[in-house]
């Protein structure tokens, strides 16, 4: 070999060490950037004509990436979310039931009941009469208010539930925006690893809102799709959108451009979306709902025995409360009736005409219904029925802690492996960072003596 061959195989080797620790200084100073993926260079001989002695070439990057261990953690994240989106929306609807914070119905129930009980003592005091309309009336406001937080509640989740939709949108226009700049760079030969780089971390960030799927085409660009729908395929990008159904219930569509609608609610499985839909259409719909009956076997009980009574002046009793046919919505529509506001001679203390106004009998009457199985279908008291709503929300509180806090310590674990796999390990590096130094040190040497044996035959050669 010449010596002008020794000097382009120390430029060569020059120029792929540099570009080694250019690499590797990049693995370094994004050791904490999240969804990283460590890249290693390539270096290969650079053949000289038929022989294998020439000398060495930076060919590209690979990246330290495993699409199963990637995989894992979008499952592992979307799960995380949900439950921890459940867990946070039941700490709130926990707190409408929270009888220590003075926001509970057990106080406004027991104070109803206990106004019989005083007006049983004393049917004929005006002042007695008139706390119980006031205990009613309280009673109502109570369950209004539980029902109005409920309501609001879901509403909440709903526009939460919309903002998501709109993220995850833009989320799919960048994907769809990447994914053209990959092909691009891919097919004019220069290194796209930044490029896929932001890719993963927005798939990342894409799985925290919905469950997310990836997979190539047949011209091997990314699919990404989620609950059961197409998102983005290529440089294209759907759009999903957060509706309510006939029923009330949250709805997730999914439309590619102008084409049709289409529902993919029954596929969602993961993500903020599936913890805010669980939370909204399972949980508070269901305590709604037992509000509402529990309202409603209250409110009919005590009418069905006022009206059995007689009013001070001999008149048949009139109902307390003012109920729909039916248990729905009872909580939030339940009122005081018009007819029984400012008239507090009208609340049916006497069994019978010929005993009023000094009788007593259905003032006790009413007053025992807090100990009579009127409520749950006439299996259970008051009290107890109204125990049970607070401990049924207790109980998927606790079971959405346990579950988020089981989901983030799994997310953790699949972290670790992704990490151990894909992530930069700064002594890998500080090992990698000094070889490529000795290399590059090695050919700026040999450039050196290479040209030092040049300038001497060529001051030998001078006459």
């Amino acid at each position: 070999m010449t010596l002008n061959g020794l000097l382009n195989l120390g430029s060569e080797a020059l120029q792929a060490n540099s570009f080694a620790l250019n690499v590797t200084g990049q693995n370094i100073a994004n050791a904490s950037t999240p969804g990283y993926v460590t890249r290693t260079p390539i270096l290969e001989t650079q053949v000289d004509g038929s022989l294998t002695t020439g000398g060495v070439q930076a060919t590209g990057v690979s990246r330290a990436y495993d699409q199963y261990t990637q995989a894992r953690l979008y499952d592992a994240t979307g799960l995380s979310s949900a439950a921890d989106s459940r867990n946070s929306a039941l700490q709130q609807l926990q707190s409408v039931f929270n009888d220590t914070a003075g926001t509970g119905l057990s106080a406004p129930i027991s104070a109803l009941f206990t106004s019989f009980s005083s007006l049983a003592a004393n049917p004929t005091d005006t002042t007695t009469r008139e706390n119980v309309l006031a205990a009613a009336s309280g009673f109502t406001q109570a369950v209004n208010s539980a029902s109005s937080s409920i309501i609001q509640q879901r509403q909440d989740l709903l526009s939460q539930a919309q903002g998501v939709a709109t993220e995850i949108n833009g989320y799919a226009t960048q994907l769809a925006s990447l994914n053209t700049q990959i092909s691009v760079a891919q097919g004019e030969g220069n290194d796209a690893s930044d490029l896929l780089a932001q890719r993963d971390q927005l798939l990342t960030q894409l799985s925290a809102d919905v469950d997310v799927h990836t997979a190539t085409d047949g011209k091997g660009q990314l699919v990404v799709s989620v609950s059961g729908t197409t998102l983005v395929e290529g440089g294209t990008a759907a759009s999903l959108s957060v509706s309510t159904d006939t029923s009330g219930n949250m709805t997730l569509l999914s439309q590619t451009g102008t084409g049709p609608v289409v529902d993919v609610t029954s596929q969602l499985t993961g993500g903020k979306l599936a913890g805010i839909k669980e939370a909204r259409d399972v949980d508070a719909e269901a305590e709604g709902q037992s509000l509402d009956q529990l309202t409603y076997d209250i409110g009919t009980a005590i009418n069905t025995q006022q009206e059995a009574g007689y009013a001070s002046d001999g008149s048949a009793g009139q109902a307390l409360f003012t109920l729909g046919p039916s248990a729905q919505g009872a909580a939030s529509s339940i009122a005081l009736n018009p007819a029984m506001v400012g008239n507090p001679q009208l609340v049916a203390a006497a069994s019978s005409a010929a005993t009023a106004p000094g009788g007593s009998d259905n003032a006790v009457a009413l007053a025992n219904l807090a100990n009579e199985n009127i409520a749950s279908g006439g299996t259970t008291t008051a009290a107890d029925a109204y125990a049970n709503i607070v401990g049924d929300v207790g109980l998927r509180a606790q079971s959405a802690q346990q579950d988020s806090e089981t989901r983030d310590a799994m997310t953790s674990q699949v972290q670790t492996m992704r990490d151990s796999t894909s992530g930069v390990s700064l002594d890998e590096q500080m090992v990698a960072l000094s070889n490529y130094q000795s290399a590059y040190s090695a050919a700026s040497q040999l450039i050196t003596t290479a040209s030092t044996l040049l300038n001497g035959l060529i001051t030998d050669l001078t006459p």
